[in-house]
């Protein structure tokens, strides 16, 4: 047992298994299977990773019971048959070896799927119901198809119990088939399935039960519930409470309390700018009504929060789901007491979600570009010549180069011409709920610090310092500069860059402003400003604001703003010109607009600091042009870039290419 987390490493039991501590890695979906929901090497290796991290219990996320019409992405697990279960055993057994329990999550989309993601068969619902996050045009299922994906599960439940996991779970919350008949806004039934709530509760109950039938007392049984669906006319924690009643009369073992559907994905997959723990005042009245353990999760991203949670009694076990992908040995590591190692998850939703499952890609990490990728780096040989590299450029790319160069065993020397590192982390953690972008800083620091890398601070680089180093490879990683806009008074100085004030350059405070620019960058400057005291106008010259933002980051800043009576949000105009007070506008229709402003700040997007990299066109040397230096990009994209180069450099079986 750690003596600084002492209740998240205490053992407990669930039903009729003994988990080594309180830490479950939550389920989610990877698509990481093959299109036919066969397990991979890779999923095998992402999963014994987490399960070796320490971690008491793995569940594997989302198996769809029926396959492809109950997949919710493309390349979703299978449970769907009996064929699934040699795959399956691997996983189990993978999982197992490594001290961990393992679960595996029992899953039918129902309607929060399309055709595209089903590959061709019409999604399945409750009810004929509209809802934006629903299937266009689906099949209301008769009652005797009801019946049958009872049965469904039931047999899902025999094949996992033969495959060799410990437990299961009925994924019946975020909106999916088993939600959608205990929603009294999506169940609008008329036969034995339909009605009053005991009516909406007999899908969930009947599969509780006949999966507790089938399996018998030797099978961990949970239940993944929504303690308040946050939709209008949908159940709160009142029914629900009632709900965890007739499920553990029923015969679950474990409640796993969440909340929501994506129909308000914000309260599913959370932006960064939620609390953390939010959740588990939800677990705390679950818990005060039923006799089962239950579970907790959403936004645990620190084993201090996990040990607070459970030391308040808030829950049994506390569930980290995307902070597994971002560190897989969370655990080990809060045990250890080496807590100034964990990656934490910082909530961008980017590589996981945005870039991710969500837009039918693999599931990627910005802070871990390791995931999906257990194998590779595990088996990450020494380059085979050691090189002395320079990293030019000491944010997320030149920081990733540096660090992986030096796991290469290449000498590795870093300069930056700022007085520390961290490039635009630094801007990125400023704003309001934006924060946790600073855990990544915190994260690429420490890195640094435990590598023989040479840090040069405060140093600028030309091609005579390169020369004189005399590197043997060359990484650029010189960022971007904000750009400008070329209309009469831009020029005017009361017209400032977004970054110059959010990094404090420029203080502005209690003004009217006109942010140019609604982005991501001319968002969070809003909300930055709008924090001062400055009544502030956001112009946006497309028909979007902040179209470049992950999109449920997007509907939590949307939110925020326009909730805020100090910010308005214009669309469809153009700056024209700027004055001393006045910015003057067009319209598409070529109607012109004036706003008062104090000051005009400009978020108009950055451009590359390229010019190193065209000073060192001819240098007898590879030279590796990675992050914004490259081409303008977020920090994802800037993170896999700098590993991609740091792990090329002197080897000629890489592919990344030293130029774009």
């Amino acid at each position: 047992m750690s003596s600084k987390f002492p209740h998240l490493f205490d053992g407990e039991r669930i039903g009729p298994i003994e988990l080594r501590n309180r830490l479950v890695m939550a389920p989610m979906g990877t698509n990481y299977a093959t299109a036919s929901g066969e397990v991979t090497d890779r999923l095998l290796d992402y999963y014994a990773e987490r399960a070796a991290g320490g971690t008491g219990l793995v569940t594997v996320g989302t198996a769809a019971v029926e396959y492809p019409r109950g997949r919710a992405i493309v390349n979703q697990l299978s449970i769907a048959d009996d064929g699934r279960v040699p795959g399956l055993s691997k996983l189990a057994r993978r999982i197992k070896q490594h001290g961990a329990s393992a679960f595996v999550q029992l899953h039918h989309a129902g309607g929060g799927t399309t055709v595209k993601k089903t590959g061709g068969p019409r999604p399945v619902v409750c009810s004929s119901v509209e809802n934006a996050y629903n299937a266009r045009d689906p099949q209301v299922l008769e009652t005797d198809a009801v019946e049958s994906i009872v049965e469904r599960f039931v047999n899902a439940a025999k094949r996992a119990r033969k495959a060799g996991f410990d437990g299961v779970e009925l994924h019946g919350s975020h909106g999916y088939l088993i939600q959608e008949f205990m929603s009294p806004r999506n169940n609008q039934r008329d036969d034995r399935y339909g009605g009053d709530f005991e009516a909406r509760m007999r899908f969930p109950t009947e599969i509780v039960e006949g999966v507790r039938d089938a399996v018998g007392d030797d099978l961990a049984l949970s239940f993944r519930l929504s303690a308040d669906e946050f939709v209008d006319d949908g159940y709160g924690l009142e029914d629900a409470t009632r709900m965890a009643e007739l499920l553990a009369a029923a015969g679950v073992d474990v409640l796993s309390v969440t909340v929501g559907a994506y129909g308000v994905p914000t309260r599913v997959l959370e932006p960064m700018s939620f609390e953390e723990a939010w959740r588990s005042q939800y677990a705390a009245a679950i818990g005060e009504a039923v006799d089962v353990p239950t579970i907790t999760v959403g936004v645990i991203r620190q084993p201090e929060t996990a040990e607070a949670v459970l030391a308040d009694g808030d829950a049994d076990f506390v569930a980290v789901g995307r902070g597994h992908i971002a560190d897989p040995h969370f655990a080990r590591k809060a045990r250890e007491g080496r807590v100034e190692e964990i990656n934490r998850c910082i909530g961008c939703n980017i590589g996981c979600i945005g870039e991710g499952i969500f837009t039918d890609r693999e599931l990627g990490c910005t802070v871990n570009p390791t995931v999906g990728r257990e194998r590779e780096f595990a088996t990450l040989e020494p380059a085979p010549e050691r090189q002395r590299v320079l990293v030019v450029g000491a944010g997320p790319a030149g920081i990733q180069a540096a660090i992986r160069s030096a796991d290469r065993g290449h000498d590795v020397t870093l300069y930056d011409a700022a007085e520390d590192v961290g490039g635009q982390l630094h801007l990125a953690a400023a704003p309001p709920g934006k924060g946790k972008n600073g855990w990544y800083l915190d994260y690429l620091e420490h890195q640094l610090d435990r590598r023989q890398v040479d840090v040069r601070l405060g140093e600028r680089v030309d091609r005579a310092t390169v020369e004189a180093v005399d590197p043997d490879a060359v990484v650029v990683a010189t960022g971007a500069s904000p750009r400008g806009i070329s209309v009469p008074g831009a020029d005017g100085s009361h017209v400032v860059q977004s970054w110059d004030v959010v990094d404090g350059s420029v203080s502005v405070a209690d003004e009217s402003v006109v942010v140019v620019g609604g982005g991501d960058v001319g968002c969070d400057t809003a909300r930055f400003l709008a924090d001062r005291g400055c009544e502030v106008t956001v112009v946006e010259q497309t028909d979007r604001i902040a179209p470049d933002k992950e999109r449920i980051s997007r509907i939590d800043v949307l939110q925020t703003l326009e909730s805020n009576d100090d910010v308005a949000l214009v669309t469809g105009e153009t700056v024209l010109s700027i004055e001393a007070e006045i910015v003057t506008t067009v319209r598409s229709d070529g109607s012109e607009a004036t706003y008062e402003a104090d000051r005009v700040v400009l978020a108009v997007g950055h451009e590359p600091n390229d010019g190193l990299a065209d000073e060192l066109e001819e240098y007898p040397a590879p030279i590796y042009v990675v992050g914004d230096a490259r081409e303008s990009r977020d920090v994802y994209r800037a993170t896999l870039d700098g590993t991609e180069a740091g792990i090329s450099v002197g080897d000629p079986y890489r592919t990344f290419s030293p130029r774009p």
